[in-house]
C-alpha cells in the first residue's frame, strides 16, 4: 500500500471514529436532557423547556446518518466504478464531502447544548 492510500484508509478511519464520537454526543445530550426535564418535572417544573434542545441533539443525530449514508453512497459508487474499470468518481464539492456533515452535527450540538443551558437558566421553581 503506498503513502497516499495508507493515508486515504487513515483518514476512513478517523471519519467512521468521528462519526460514532458525534452520535454518542448527540444522543448522550437527548439522554441527559431528558433525565434532567424528569427530575425537574418531579418538582413541578414543565419539561416543555427540554423540547428545543432535544429537537438539535436529533437535527445532529439525522445530520450523522446523512454522512453515513453518503459514505455508503460514495463506497458504492467507487466499487462500481472499479468493477467498470472507469475512472474514480470526483467528490470534492462541499456538499459531497462527510466533513461538511461532520461539522455540521458538532455544531448542532453545541447549539443543542448552548439552547439546553439558556433554557434551564430560564427555569423557576414553582413556590
Amino acid at each position: 500500500m503506498t503513502t497516499a492510500e495508507e493515508q486515504e484508509q487513515r483518514s476512513r478511519e478517523i471519519a467512521d471514529t468521528t462519526r460514532r464520537y458525534l452520535t454518542a454526543l448527540n444522543t448522550g445530550g437527548v439522554a441527559v436532557t431528558f433525565a434532567v426535564a424528569g427530575a425537574l418535572a418531579s418538582h413541578g417544573v414543565e419539561p416543555r423547556w427540554a423540547v428545543g434542545p432535544v429537537a438539535v441533539f436529533v437535527a445532529g443525530l439525522t445530520i450523522t446518518g446523512v454522512s453515513l449514508l453518503l459514505a455508503k453512497h460514495k463506497a458504492l459508487r467507487r466499487r462500481n466504478a472499479a468493477a467498470a474499470q472507469e475512472p474514480e468518481p470526483n467528490f470534492k464539492k462541499v456538499l459531497w464531502a462527510n466533513f461538511t456533515y461532520e461539522v455540521l452535527a458538532l455544531v448542532a450540538f453545541l447549539v443543542a447544548v448552548g439552547l439546553g443551558l439558556w433554557e434551564l437558566s430560564c427555569v423557576r421553581l414553582p413556590n
